[in-house]
């Protein structure tokens, strides 16, 4: 199999009402650190097509592990989203030492626990919990015991680490594979499992099964895409990003490659988010936004 295009995952955006109080809780209820304070600029409002962002303040937060992996920009004017229930990227699996250490400690006034930890319909090596953070992005936050062929996954020592897989809300599942395979180079998976946060929010049986694919990405990192037949359209706001899980950034190993084929421009951003200064944005099928960033070289 020839390695994949895409990965490791850059981080995730979150759109948020209240700045402030969205940073702190991760601070705070996940021991993140706040790394960076800045303002979005005219060549990222340009990127995004998101006018209405412009000098808006953002923070970078940085996981116990040391990666500044999320992002967090203001939008006050923002629109509440509908978790589990809305299209796009649907959840973020963040890696962790030990999510029962985490569930003892984590403020639940502010993450809302949807799911106790417990290990996984798929594997009996990998424990997690489900939350729903303060801009209404749920997280799955995933302790990784052994090695779980065949899947390249990271495993941590660190309190909190990295996001290492996206998860995608979709109605078709195949459109949204083909899009990422196509940029990929590589084949994913499918297959049918039980996710049961998806069942609780939309009141299926319990052993209800969903359609599902996973794509492997370089850096130990995957998509996870999930079809949810009735899923409702993402909640956009005038000139600005889609509410709760904004975007995702994903490096690229050959990002002309991925511009031609996308058939959109490449911009030049030098800002500390961004391992490199070629990026591009993209929307998926399920009205996704993803950036795709230059892989460094090595």
């Amino acid at each position: 199999m020839s390695d994949p295009l895409l990965g490791p995952v850059v981080g995730a955006t979150l759109l948020a009402p209240h700045l402030k109080f969205s940073s702190h809780s991760y601070q705070s209820g996940m021991g993140y650190t706040l790394v960076s304070e800045d303002i979005v600029t005219q060549k990222m409002c340009d990127l995004w097509n998101a006018p209405a962002l412009l000098n808006n303040p953002m923070h970078i937060l940085a996981a116990a592990n040391g990666h500044a992996w999320l992002r967090i920009i203001e939008d006050r004017n923002s629109t509440s989203t509908t978790p589990l229930k809305t299209q796009g990227w649907m959840a973020l699996e963040v890696n962790v030492a030990n999510v029962d250490v985490i569930r003892k400690e984590i403020d639940t006034t502010v993450f809302k626990i949807i799911g106790e930890p417990a290990y996984l319909q798929i594997s009996d090596a990998i424990k997690a919990m489900q939350v729903i953070g303060p801009c209404d992005e749920v997280s799955y936050i995933t302790q990784i015991d052994k090695p779980v062929p065949p899947f390249n996954l990271p495993m941590t020592q660190a309190r909190t680490g990295s996001l290492f897989i996206p998860v995608l809300c979709t109605r078709n599942r195949d459109a949204s594979l083909a899009f990422y395979e196509a940029l990929n180079q590589v084949t994913g998976l499918k297959f049918d499992t039980k996710v049961t946060v998806l069942n609780n929010a939309w009141g299926h049986d319990i052993e209800h099964q969903y359609p599902v694919a996973t794509l492997q990405l370089a850096g130990n990192c995957l998509f996870e895409i999930d079809q949810v037949t009735n899923a409702q359209l993402s909640v956009l706001n005038n000139d600005s990003l889609p509410s709760g899980i904004a975007m995702i950034t994903c490096m690229v190993d050959n990002i002309e490659f991925a511009a031609k084929r996308l058939k959109l421009p490449i911009h030049h951003i030098d800002n500390a988010y961004y391992p490199s200064a070629k990026v591009i944005l993209a929307t998926g099928p399920a009205g996704e936004l993803i950036e795709l960033l230059e892989r460094p070289v090595s």
